[in-house]
């Protein structure tokens, strides 16, 4: 199963970088397994220092932020606590799961990071089911493969989340959406 959240990991300065990412996992949350491509920021921190936290979250805006690079300098970051024999952890996370890496197999262009998983860290309480949320979700990973999909299948799934978002949402969802518009270059309303 694929669980979809946001992974943080450290950069040769140190400093925190985050990524969306969904690992693989099974549903004993015993074996995680991460699929950074081989060209990414996430793949050089990783290789360099093999931990990483993966984050729950419950928040649209800020999945959608970690999609556009907006969590990463120079934009600034969220929130977070370095932890030395963990990583970083999100304040704004529900659950945060240090991950080790223990084995890589590089031979694909997407590279396959087995890991070893640490204790969760409940950081605040799950905030709920929202439709809006969830659209943001479905959002945000079609976001993540614009460069590669059709323009016209991207603006189509964008006016039917845009009317769930807009039924549901609050005023971080409104704002996530806007983003979600700018990116996808699509006109206002």
């Amino acid at each position: 199963m694929i669980i979809e959240g946001i992974l943080t990991t450290q950069s040769a300065d140190g400093a925190m970088h985050v990524s969306p990412i969904g690992p693989h996992v099974d549903r004993d949350q015993r074996h995680w397994t991460l699929k950074p491509f081989k060209s990414s920021h996430t793949y050089a921190n990783l290789h360099a220092h093999p931990q990483a936290v993966f984050h729950v979250v419950d928040d649209g805006l800020l999945m959608v932020q970690s999609v556009l690079g907006f969590c990463n300098p120079p934009h600034g970051s969220p929130p977070a606590q370095f932890e030395p024999s963990v990583g970083w952890i999100l304040a704004q996370a529900c659950r945060a799961l240090p991950l080790a890496i223990i084995a890589w197999d590089t031979s694909e262009e997407r590279a396959i990071a087995q890991c070893q998983a640490g204790e969760w860290r409940e950081l605040k309480p799950f905030w709920g089911w929202n439709r809006a949320a969830h659209s943001l979700l479905e959002l945000a990973i079609l976001l993540s493969r614009r460069h590669f999909l059709d323009p016209s299948l991207l603006q189509a799934e964008f006016e039917k989340h845009r009317i769930i978002v807009e039924k549901t949402a609050g005023d971080r969802e409104l704002q996530a959406l806007s983003l979600v518009r700018s990116a996808l270059e699509l006109p206002p309303l």
